[in-house]
């Protein structure tokens, strides 16, 4: 019997957070019995195409967000469902836009239609406005509801039913620790021998605070010199970063790593984890670091239900001195029962992958009776 296809709409598929839970559910999930296809709002290249067709799954682009051509988007949204009447369930993870394509799947009889919440908050831009606008009618044509923490829940849906699943990791490939391959990548990245390497992961815009994050940095080396600092990612901020590191006089011990397929070598070479994000939903790379067993200090802004592990402290955004005192009086200690922990805490991703996988199932036998 061939495999139930489920269409997961997005974006696009970089390396995003979001994007990076879908992948871990895809790659963990029963191919056999659960297949997904996917559908993106920008026409371009994009960090998880290989692997997506690779592990069997279709790829349609549109160009919405490239050229707000509506009328447009909304002729292929009804071309697509017309065309794939194999749809039974779509899974949206974008909601700005899903006042457009849950209508458009409902239109052609589409009958499973879910929601999925990712995040607490919006940018603190334009872009964040007309999200919070547009995802206010996110919630009408929604049959089923996922979030990924309460609080992200109740911010989309309000007071709709909605389940809510754990970013779950692949806590095998974050547990395991080689000290001969951190030395050598800590060598590669020009990381001395004894210096103190802090990281982060994220893409380069408002919400991540890349901004609080260098002056966090600039407090931590007044206390330690040998401090560096270790970022992951790319966006649209990266420029302004980079400017501002150099006016804090702190550029030269500021490694820029842009995105790595090898995330998890990355955890392992570094000795402390910060996230001074403006908001979160249950942000991956927390639950990431945590899982690789490091000392994690984290934004007062984020839910602590994203803490699973010891060793992880909330701090204040607003005090980066507070953020270096801590740093300073830490142990650093990496923690031998993360995946113990994190397995316990239900943040394994298989475990993620068995909830959607029965859910998908389950709703598929349900419309095809």
């Amino acid at each position: 019997m061939a495999p139930i296809r489920v269409l997961q709409i997005m974006p696009a598929m970089d390396a995003g957070g979001m994007e990076t839970f879908v992948m871990n559910v895809y790659r963990a999930i029963d191919r056999e019995r659960v297949q997904f296809d996917f559908l993106y709002h920008y026409d371009k290249p994009c960090f998880y195409d290989y692997e997506i067709q690779a592990l069997g799954g279709r790829i349609t682009k549109l160009t919405v967000r490239q050229d707000n051509n509506l009328p447009r988007y909304l002729h292929q949204l009804d071309q697509l469902f017309a065309r794939h009447t194999e749809y039974r369930i779509v899974h949206g993870h974008y909601s700005g836009f899903g006042m457009f394509y849950n209508a458009a799947a409902r239109r052609r009889g589409v009958p499973v239609r879910v929601g999925h919440s990712h995040n607490t908050a919006y940018e603190p831009n334009l872009i964040g406005r007309l999200d919070r606008v547009m995802s206010a009618r996110f919630n009408r044509d929604l049959t089923d509801r996922f979030a990924c923490s309460r609080k992200a829940g109740e911010m989309l849906f309000g007071a709709s039913p909605f389940t809510v699943l754990p970013n779950g990791v692949d806590t095998d490939a974050f547990a395991r620790h080689d000290p001969k391959a951190r030395a050598r990548l800590r060598e590669h990245l020009g990381v001395a021998p004894g210096e103190l390497l802090l990281g982060h992961v994220g893409r380069f815009s408002a919400q991540k605070n890349h901004a609080g994050l260098l002056r966090i940095f600039a407090a931590v080396r007044r206390r330690r010199p040998d401090a560096r600092l270790l970022l992951l990612g790319t966006g649209p901020l990266e420029q302004e970063t980079r400017a501002l590191a150099e006016r804090l006089g702190v550029a030269d011990r500021v490694i820029f790593a842009g995105v790595r397929t090898n995330v998890q070598a990355f955890y392992h070479a570094m000795d402390a984890f910060l996230l001074p994000s403006l908001f979160e939903g249950l942000p991956v790379v927390l639950v990431e670091a945590q899982a690789a067993g490091l000392p994690c200090f984290v934004a007062d802004t984020i839910d602590r239900g994203a803490a699973f592990a010891s060793g992880v402290e909330f701090l204040p955004l607003e005090d980066p001195e507070a953020w270096a005192d801590a740093l300073a009086g830490a142990s650093l200690a990496r923690n031998p029962l993360a995946q113990t922990q994190a397995l316990a805490a239900g943040f394994d991703v298989r475990t993620s992958a068995e909830i959607l996988q029965a859910f998908y199932l389950r709703r598929y036998a349900e419309v095809t009776r």
